[in-house]
């Protein structure tokens, strides 16, 4: 290591004390980060504890710390008996006690440390921070995160290892205070290292890819949380509204048929949950379960089968780390296959994984989206008496002037059909779109809506014409998802947020099945939005990120095996058909792209220019050499112009001896440099305050 260290010249790069401290307090904040990130830690008081680390370098760095601890019991130990004691009285969560443990141990290890060793300890704490934060950031943040910590890392075992060269592992604070504040580290050992860090990292991506991937699904981290609201089987009036208002990704869709991209219509129905029953206030799911199916990735389940299917698309969705199990459907799904070990389906058809963990999944669908106004032709699952259609007629106490409304929409002749268009057709043309839904009356929220605000979101859009349609008898039910409408030009795929949260109505109409009715009048603030190309591609970094290192998968591997010996073999088939060309048809080539000739003459020239400045000695990976070996270097150079030469078996005391055609003052000059470079490249002492800037005067005068 002591290679790549300018030890004579501290002023020619950082010194080797402040890189060892700073790479060590910019690895904790980056541990401190990943808990941010992954939101295990409040973002204010990740911003305290990076504040204190903060305080803590600068009273490092001017030796007010480290100092020995003032007991002489371990932090650790006592940890073991305390935080089980702590549990047991005030139960917090486990993770949260952990993080805050690790945390506290983290700052006081820079305040206290009995030797050099301990700082040993701090890489150690940083390094969990690393991997609790993996478990919780699943985008391209982790990525970024990771290299820099793995970068950082790197440097901060290099640098503890030339400080343990210097004073040992067993140095108290005391000893290792003003250690290598006389060196320097070289550019060159930040570049070099930088390379070899670079090589490894990719390494180590190719170990990735390659090395065989099994199903670690006992491994998923429990969160622990419930279903989102809006998306499980109790809704209340309102809360589809409160997810609308965050603009998270829920998941990403690429789309394909015959192979081939295939871009669906520029809005596009999630199916999610399916909602039956109505109390007035909130709509609850009461339908049993039909099937439950055990899957093996692969395989997949076979769901539907469609008659005369119009458009089969092959549907892959990317879901983030959205609290839900539900799976969302668009069209009539005929086969699923993904991530999840257990997938069940109630009598609403409506799909949900059964596992334990809720984080980032992935499903492959393939449906038939070429009615996608027609959702299921029967009624339920499985035609049961008692589930149809008194389920989907059941309503509570009505107030008298919604009945009335619902009589007066329509003619009791008219066709069920007929009668679910009028009611649609009312609440679109006479009603308006608003995320403000603050009760102003004391009345029931769907009243309210109705005959006094006259304004709200999908929520009370669908909920009054399920009720409108129920209370002219027929069949209805409230259907929670998504409405997608964003799509990704550079990625070709579509783009889900929680802000795209969607309620609708599925009527159910003879000879048709159930129907689809959207009665929400468009959002006024939506028909404004543009596609930014910058955010596009970000998003697009975030998809290949969950796609290539999330997801990645052994079908994955056997798919780029499979590509990379098809290549193979093209490469091979191409390479012994290629003949040398003639001169007459490289000069043929050269007059059709006569740019290429210019190109070729320019480089050509470039690479002259700077094999002559660089007097042809090509490029080096050799740090740049202490001052006093260059000041030595360039003595000799300032006399070998006048014709004295230092032979190559001479050592420099010889060639100052036999410096006799020299004058006085200028054999005085070389001297006083050649006395200054013995000293400093063979003594390793330090430099006095204004000397280099007297050799450079000296080796002027020679």
């Amino acid at each position: 290591m002591k290679t790549f260290l300018s030890i004579n010249s501290p002023n020619q790069g950082p010194r080797l004390r402040t890189c060892f401290i700073g790479f060590t307090y910019l690895l904790a904040g980056l541990g401190v980060a990943c808990l941010m990130f992954g939101a295990v830690i409040p973002l204010a008081a990740g911003i305290l504890c990076l504040t204190a680390l903060a305080v803590c370098f600068t009273l490092e760095l001017y030796r007010k710390i480290p100092i020995l601890p003032p007991m002489k019991f371990s932090v650790w130990v006592t940890g073991l008996i305390v935080l089980p004691v702590i549990y047991l009285i005030w139960k917090p969560p486990i993770l949260d006690l952990t993080v805050w443990f690790l945390v506290f141990i983290l700052l006081t290890r820079f305040v206290f440390k009995s030797e050099l060793n301990d700082y040993l300890y701090g890489y150690l704490i940083s390094i969990v921070c690393l991997l609790i934060g993996a478990l919780f950031i699943q985008d391209l943040v982790f990525g970024a995160l990771f290299f820099s910590f793995y970068l950082v890392l790197c440097w901060c075992l290099m640098f503890y290892n030339m400080m343990v060269e210097r004073v040992g592992t067993r140095c108290p604070p005391s000893g290792f205070h003003h250690a290598g504040d006389q060196e320097a580290a070289g550019f060159s050992l930040f570049g070099l290292s930088a390379t070899m860090i670079l090589a490894s990292f990719l390494l180590t991506a190719a170990i990735f890819v390659s090395f065989p991937r099994l199903g670690l699904g006992f491994l998923a981290l429990d969160t622990g949380e419930g279903a989102v609201s809006g998306f499980s089987k109790r809704v209340e009036l309102g809360e589809v509204g409160r997810i609308k208002q965050n603009d998270s990704v829920v998941m990403r869709v690429e789309f394909r048929k015959n192979g081939q991209v295939f871009r669906p219509p520029p809005r596009v129905l999630w199916r999610g949950v399916t909602l039956d029953h109505y109390d007035g206030k909130t709509w609850i799911s009461t339908m049993p379960l039909a099937w439950q199916f055990f899957n093996h990735r692969g395989q997949g389940k076979w769901l539907f089968t469609v008659p005369a299917p119009k458009e089969t698309v092959v549907q892959e969705v990317y879901m983030e780390a959205f609290h839900t199990p539900v799976v969302f459907t668009y069209g009539i799904p005929v086969k699923i296959d993904g991530t999840f070990k257990k997938i069940q389906m109630d009598q609403g058809f409506s799909l949900q994984t059964q596992d334990r963990h809720s984080g980032p999944r992935r499903f492959t669908l393939i449906a038939d989206v070429g009615n996608t106004q027609t959702n299921y032709p029967q009624p339920v699952y499985f035609h049961q008496r008692n589930l149809f259609p008194k389920r989907f007629l059941q309503l509570p106490e009505t107030a008298p002037r919604t009945a009335q409304l619902a009589h007066s929409l329509v003619d009791g002749t008219d066709p069920d059909a007929v009668k679910a268009y009028k009611i649609l057709a009312y609440l679109k043309n006479n009603y308006g779109y608003s995320l403000d839904m603050e009760r102003k009356i004391h009345k029931g929220a769907l009243e309210e809506f109705l005959f006094e605000r006259r304004e709200g979101h999908c929520e009370y859009f669908a909920s009054a014409m399920a009720v409108l349609l129920r209370l002219n008898g027929i069949p209805s039910r409230i259907v929670n998802g998504f409405a997608g409408t964003e799509w990704n030009d550079l990625g070709q795929y579509m783009v889900v947020r929680q802000a795209n949260a969607h309620s609708w109505v599925e009527a159910y109409i003879p000879g048709l099945g159930w129907k689809v009715y959207d009665p929400t009048p468009p959002d006024p603030a939506a028909l404004f939005e543009t596609s930014n190309p910058l955010a596009q591609r970000f998003d697009l970094m975030r998809l290949y990120w969950q796609r290539y290192v999330i997801q990645y998968s052994i079908q994955d591997q056997i798919q780029l095996a499979n590509y990379f010996e098809r290549e193979t073999r093209n490469f091979k088939d191409r390479w012994q058909e290629w003949k040398i060309p003639s001169l007459s048809e490289m000069l043929d080539s050269l007059h059709n792209h006569p740019w290429a000739l210019g190109w070729a003459v320019a480089g050509f020239l470039a690479w002259c220019i700077l094999a002559r400045k660089y007097q042809w000695q090509g490029t080096s990976w050799a740090p740049r050499p202490p001052f006093a070996v260059r000041a030595y270097r360039q003595m000799l150079k300032r006399l070998a112009a006048r014709g004295i030469f230092k032979p190559k078996n001479a050592t420099h005391l010889e060639f100052l001896k036999a410096l006799h055609s020299l004058s006085p003052d200028q054999r005085e000059a070389v001297e006083a440099i050649t006395r200054f470079y013995e000293r400093h490249r063979f003594g390793n002492l330090p430099f006095i305050p204004g000397e280099q800037h007297q050799i450079k005067t000296l080796i002027r005068q020679v």
